[in-house]
């Protein structure tokens, strides 16, 4: 699915007056294509995911979308730092969860999420409990509870943010490979300005709040990629350009 995002804007209204958090934000995204999004911490990244996936309504602009929601089928899947797994379900119950609100028997949802527990490593842990898991793994379960909802859009707000840094490069590496299985366009954000140009075939850089895409970088590294892309000199050099302009947006930010 493509979906455009035209001169995008948020205001916030609060007891101390407004808070305006994005400003005129333009983007196309294409389907099947990953798109990453830095940023300044406040800028907000996380309030654009939530316009598109209608949590919000915007201010100003609109968002187009190229196809209507079909019966039964959510436009978009989120996945945040925080992996929101229910507690008293399995990994196999909370990954078929979407399905389950979509009405579907246990038979079916179990059989579809099973796969994908498979994809992400988990398979001899499908009737655990979230609490004998650890971080990364929680994390796991909530990538395959996004993919198995079958939804066209994934918006994943720093899924690795709260992980280790071994854990992290393996979990970057298991999302690319179950994305180009199932490919699906995606929309991550993040802080780490490696992670962005290691999974995306773009990178939107935003300003200070009120955010809006300062600088647009194509990403041309061969797929599929691993842990040497990152010691290409183009991509140090992009990742010292990137650097370059999110410092500039923090000192602007602190006036």
């Amino acid at each position: 699915m493509n979906f455009e995002c035209r001169d995008l804007g948020k205001v916030f209204q609060t007891r101390n007056g407004s808070i305006p958090a994005l400003g005129d934000i333009k983007f196309h995204a294409r389907d099947k294509e990953f798109i990453c999004i830095v940023g300044p911490s406040g800028c907000g990244k996380t309030t654009l995911l939530k316009l598109i996936a209608g949590l919000l309504n915007p201010t100003t602009g609109q968002i187009f979308f190229s196809q209507d929601l079909q019966d039964g089928i959510s436009r978009s899947a989120l996945v945040f730092q925080e992996h929101g797994l229910f507690p008293w379900m399995t990994v196999l119950d909370n990954v078929a969860f979407g399905l389950e609100m979509r009405g579907k028997g246990k038979k079916e949802r179990w059989d579809l999420a099973r796969p994908f527990i498979e994809k992400v490593g988990l398979k001899a842990f499908v009737n655990n409990y979230p609490h004998e898991l650890s971080m990364g793994m929680r994390q796991r379960v909530g990538i395959a509870r996004a993919f198995v909802s079958n939804s066209q859009i994934l918006l994943m707000d720093e899924p690795f943010g709260s992980l280790d840094a071994q854990t992290k490069l393996i979990l970057q590496e298991e999302l690319l490979k179950i994305w180009r299985e199932d490919q699906k366009c995606v929309i991550y954000v993040t802080h780490d300005i490696e992670e962005a140009l290691f999974l995306g075939d773009r990178v939107l850089v935003m300003t200070a709040r009120p955010g809006h895409i300062r600088e647009e970088i194509p990403i041309s590294f061969n797929r599929p990629r691993d842990l040497s892309t990152k010691e290409l000199p183009d991509f140090i050099k992009m990742k010292g350009h990137i650097w370059k302009i999110l410092k500039e947006e923090v000192r602007k930010s602190r006036g």
